[in-house]
């Protein structure tokens, strides 16, 4: 901790349980007076705001508000006599980067002079998280737009790139295909009303444009964060809305750009993870319209989040990891037994800004305290707690298989914990991740343990699905062209090491455009559904098998030899040969075609894919309906 004023040295050297609070918070706690002037703080203050030494005081956390404004508001809360909780503002660290904060603060009364004690954690991860939450929202809604019409889909991502960007004004043009010419397709749905120009042309040539054509000149994202002093601008024709900022993003298909989209006057700097968000909710836009799977932005959106939740707990493993140095030598004149209660009551205060659920139990696994968090979830008073036995509230089950050892650990000097489901009487089945510290009690003799628990059943169950949903074909069940490659470079990794051998198979539905278009799309789905289900029961439980794309499809057989695996193919051939899909009154009746191949240890799996795709062909060639083989380069 550092001091820059005396009293609060000479306080915290008396209260070590405060004074160890503070030191070994993760996040920043500082104390300031009424004018904001910094008093005292701990080595997180330090490192982020560049709080450290007399030499540069008098220093003063009204130079870290981004925003003048959100100083102002903070303060009136606090006037009116408020703890104030979860105040969420942007600040500026020692090196003027803007940090997305939530700030808790409470008024104290020291020595008389009355001050204010601020808990800031930077909340930057998790504010990126929920703009992955936006687009994963708005790609979950466009998934399940595939049979709107295509100005439905278009109107519903252009409000949605308004939004997840944080800007006011948006549009959408297509590009033609030589890349030469810009059609608009529509501005946002705010522009229209304030902008009064005569003529707004429905094509651009794009070496004609200014600067905001760049993107497609250049075929990259473009930022334009001060567009009044940029000197390449043409400049906006009367009665255009102004701009202040501007970006705008290139749409690729198959090395070609298709769309330009864009967005201009945010509040704040666009950066490198505004064109992210915008490049990936487009793209999977793009993907529905063109009738393909929109899961493969989704995964993108959310293939950051379980690094995330690994990362919060590990903090919460460590928020309260030095609470086991926490020791007050009690006096046992009436006098220092006051001193005693009166500084844990200051701990109790400084425990209720935590947003996680903080308690203290006694050598009976009683409750000593509880904080807010604790009351909040479990809809409780505190009365209720109060002395009442742990293993009331979290079921004799859980207590007897799970908490009561690491407790007892905890009493022992040992700080333990846990992740896990936990299904509690009160309020039913969530994760949690639990972390018990042992503690010396600061009133009379003997230890206490403290419990810091955090519900993270939200994120864990966001992360399972994602792990489905970036595995599984979203419409046959099958795994999908991503962690099908996967698990065949892992297979080859396996040949590679331990020798064997490894077949790969491809197959594809013969004339399924002809099942299409006699029968309808839907038809077709359910098609490749029943194939789906007949591959899975027909292939073995050690094989490997995925929907590369459309009607395509690829098994992995990893045990075995060639005679085997033809075996397998064959297997597998009359039985869809023999499948008939009853949907109403219709009877489809399919065959497919397969291409296998063996998979050599020194190639590369995408070089397997290819002799496997021309053994399909080679079997389409040849009247369909049956398996062509391939062992060795030259056969």
């Amino acid at each position: 901790m550092f001091y820059l004023n005396n009293l609060f040295q000479d306080l915290f050297a008396k209260n070590s349980l405060c004074r160890k609070f503070i030191a070994s918070s993760p996040d920043v706690i500082v104390i300031t007076n009424e004018e904001g002037i910094v008093l005292a703080g701990n080595s997180r203050a330090a490192e982020m705001f560049g709080y450290v030494d007399e030499a540069t005081i008098p220093l003063s956390v009204n130079d870290n508000y981004k925003y003048p404004e959100d100083r102002e508001r903070l303060m009136n809360l606090l006037s009116s006599g408020e703890v104030v909780k979860d105040f969420e503002a942007e600040v500026l660290d020692r090196d003027g980067n803007s940090i997305f904060t939530s700030i808790s603060v409470s008024a104290m009364d020291v020595g008389g002079m009355r001050v204010f004690v601020a808990i800031v954690r930077d909340i930057s991860e998790r504010k990126k998280t929920q703009l992955n939450e936006i687009r994963f929202e708005t790609l979950a809604t466009l998934s399940g737009m595939a049979d709107a019409d295509y100005n439905q889909i278009y109107d519903f991502a252009l409000e949605a790139a308004v939004r997840i960007t944080r800007s006011e004004i948006g549009y959408i043009y297509f590009v033609n295909e030589d890349e030469s010419e810009l059609r608009l397709y529509a501005w946002s749905r705010k522009v229209m009303p304030q902008c009064s120009v005569e003529l707004i042309p429905d094509i651009y040539h794009v070496k004609d444009v200014g600067i905001w054509g760049e993107a497609i000149r250049q075929r990259r994202p473009m930022i334009l964060n001060d567009y009044a002093a940029c000197g390449a601008k043409k400049g906006l024709p009367k009665g255009h809305v102004p701009i202040k900022r501007h970006m705008n993003v290139p749409l690729f298909d198959d090395g070609k750009i298709v769309l330009l989209v864009g967005v201009g006057n945010k509040e704040d700097e666009y950066d490198d993870e505004d064109v992210r968000q915008l490049t990936l909710m487009m793209d999977g836009m793009w993907n529905i319209v063109r009738r393909k799977q929109a899961d493969e932005a989704l995964r993108q959106a959310y293939a950051e989040m379980e690094g995330k939740v690994e990362e919060r707990t590990k903090e919460l493993r460590r928020a309260l990891g030095d609470l086991r140095q926490v020791n007050s030598a009690m006096a046992n004149e009436v006098g220092q037994r006051r001193l005693a209660e009166q500084r844990l009551r200051q701990f109790e205060r400084l425990v209720e800004l935590s947003p996680d659920m903080v308690s203290l139990l006694d050598s009976d696994y009683r409750y000593v305290m509880v904080n807010d968090s604790y009351v909040r979830f479990f809809d409780k008073p505190k009365e209720y707690f109060l002395g009442r036995p742990v293993y009331e509230v979290t079921g004799k089950d859980v207590f007897d298989d799970r908490s009561k050892k690491l407790i007892d650990s905890a009493f022992a000097g040992q700080t333990t914990g846990f992740e896990a489901w936990v299904d509690l009487p009160l309020v039913g089945k969530r994760f949690f991740s639990v972390t018990y510290h042992p503690v010396d009690s600061v009133v009379g003799d003997g230890r206490l343990v403290s419990i810091t628990a955090h519900d993270i059943t939200e994120q864990k169950e966001m992360l399972e699905e994602v792990k489905r949903l970036a595995s599984t074909d979203y419409l046959t069940g099958a795994h999908n062209r991503r962690h099908f490659m996967s698990r065949a470079e892992t297979e080859l990794d396996r040949l590679t090491r331990y020798g064997g051998e490894l077949y790969l198979m491809m197959l594809d539905i013969d004339h399924f455009k002809n099942i299409n278009d006699t029968y309808g799309h839907s038809v077709g789905d359910v098609v490749l559904k029943e194939m789906v289900k007949c591959c899975i029961e027909t292939l073995r439980t050690s094989d490997v098998f995925g929907r590369l794309g459309g009607e395509e499809f690829a098994a992995l057989l990893v045990h075995g030899s060639i005679d085997s695996a033809i075996q397998v193919a064959e297997r597998l051939r009359e039985a869809i040969e023999d499948m008939e899909v009853r949907i109403g009154r219709h009877v489809v009746k399919l065959t497919v075609s397969i291409g296998l191949t063996m998979v050599c240890a020194d190639e590369d799996i995408e070089i397997a894919l290819k002799h496997a795709d021309k053994c399909l062909y080679q079997a389409k060639e040849q009247g369909r309906n049956r398996v062509v083989s391939y062992c060795k380069k030259g056969s």
